[in-house]
């Protein structure tokens, strides 16, 4: 009866905001002069919508695993089919947002992410939900290179770090609201009923987008159009080296960090018995973290290194790959009270989330404007592809050793070397990732 009843209130607000974005989008076609700060923060709402839904979703993973009976490498399979799609479509996704635009992808990224999570109330076997997330990695891989876009089209190169810490903060906002709200709404009312709170705001963020999003970038046009052929452009990104080396720190974030927010709930659940709730308020601290250091690092990274992006993922790689070693040697084996273990969450997020917003900055000076949707699709089938495999082996280890504790090991080796080998094979390229010759 839940079911069908979800199904009612499903479709009524799929058929009204279908009606009420329509409509808003025939009226919205004369661009409005819009601050660049209040650009970006516009922005940043197709990535709060998105997380609060999708981060949310992985932190009640403890809730739907009780439900259905899982095992962790099972838990961890959601994650495969989410990024089994983004892998599949990531460089069709961003040369299609190469075509339309910062604000279409956007709007057309948000309202897939928004409809497809309420469809999965109306699963009955995890297997559903499997299919499901399959279709809604389509429109997260519209959203991350229309972000991308949005900014390198509106923002110097000088300042692009702190802009991109700034948009990418909106998904740390997000990650707090789905990591701490869902969680506890689902325990109190279940979590079907969750995730229609999360999606309803994200067709609200979609309306938001369509009226007050208005792009303007640097060169004075509305939209940017490339006139060369997908062979074309797809040849010019893969054939450059240092593009692929990028893509190389692509593999250790999708590692890091897509293991962690899909498997952080269920170790603190499961290892260090928290209850649902408070883990889920730890994942959120985790996102609170990102919030602060996304922007906080991209600024001293334009300011205090010059806009060097090696030194700056370097720095960042080293120290997350020092984090994933704490949580398998200090907090796992002591079990420390929630204050400490609130703390760390706080402090591996800063450095965390700030990784991200460094890879995209780092791509964008290295591909230029014309080239970045494309660019970013091509990034994106190297984090992904480290997505779709990481989190059943990170379960795989953990149901075999019976805890995290060698899961977080592995990582944190692997951050290390990845990292390492990134900033040896980029010697040759360094003058080229920094500001004195940061080109478009």
């Amino acid at each position: 009866m839940t079911i069908f009843l979800s199904a009612k209130i499903i479709g009524f607000i799929i058929w009204k905001s279908a009606q009420t974005i329509g409509g808003l989008i025939m009226k919205s076609n004369a661009a409005k002069k819009t601050s660049v700060i209040a650009t970006l923060l516009i922005m940043s709402t197709a990535y709060i919508a998105v997380f609060t839904s999708v981060q949310g979703f992985k932190a009640m993973l403890p809730l739907i695993r009780e439900e259905f009976d899982l095992s962790g490498a099972q838990a961890g399979l959601y994650s495969t089919f989410f990024y089994a799609s983004g892998v599949a479509l990531a460089i069709f996704s961003g040369r299609i947002v190469d075509g339309i635009g910062a604000k279409k992808g956007l709007i057309s990224g948000v309202l897939i992410i928004a409809v497809l999570y309420l469809l999965h109330t109306l699963a009955p076997l995890f297997v559903m939900l499997l299919l499901l997330a399959l279709f809604t990695g389509v429109g997260f891989s519209i959203v991350t290179p229309s972000i991308n876009k949005g900014i390198i089209e509106l923002v110097d190169p000088s300042k692009r770090a702190v802009s991109n810490g700034i948009v990418h903060a909106g998904g740390g906002i997000g990650g707090i609201l789905g990591s701490s709200a869902l969680p506890a709404i689902g325990e109190r009312f279940g979590w079907r009923i969750s995730l229609i709170a999360s999606a309803s705001m994200a067709l609200l963020m979609c309306l938001l987008l369509v009226k007050l999003f208005h792009p303007t970038n640097n060169n004075g046009s509305s939209e940017s159009e490339s006139v060369h052929s997908f062979k074309q452009d797809v040849k010019a990104v893969v054939t450059n080296p240092l593009v692929l080396l990028v893509c190389l720190m692509g593999v250790a974030v999708g590692l890091s960090i897509g293991n962690t927010v899909i498997h952080y709930a269920l170790f603190l659940t499961g290892d260090l018995d928290l209850t649902p709730t408070h883990a889920g308020i730890a994942l959120s601290v985790f996102m609170f973290g990102g919030i602060l250091g996304n922007p906080s690092f991209g600024y001293i990274n334009d300011r205090f290194l010059n806009s060097n992006r090696r030194s700056g993922l370097f720095l960042l790689g080293m120290v997350v790959s020092v984090m994933f070693m704490v949580l398998a040697l200090v907090i796992f084996p002591l079990s420390p009270s929630y204050f400490i273990i609130i703390a760390f969450s706080f402090i591996f997020g800063l450095f965390a989330f700030a990784l991200i917003g460094m890879l995209f900055t780092t791509l964008g000076d290295v591909v230029g404007v014309r080239l970045m949707g494309t660019g970013t699709g091509i990034l994106l089938v190297f984090t992904r592809l480290a997505m779709v495999f990481g989190p059943p082996l990170v379960g795989f280890f953990a149901d075999l050793t019976g805890d995290y504790q060698l899961s977080w090991i592995l990582l944190s080796a692997s951050m290390f070397t990845l990292t390492m080998i990134f900033f040896g094979l980029t010697h040759r390229y360094r003058h080229i990732l920094q500001r004195s010759t940061t080109h478009e």
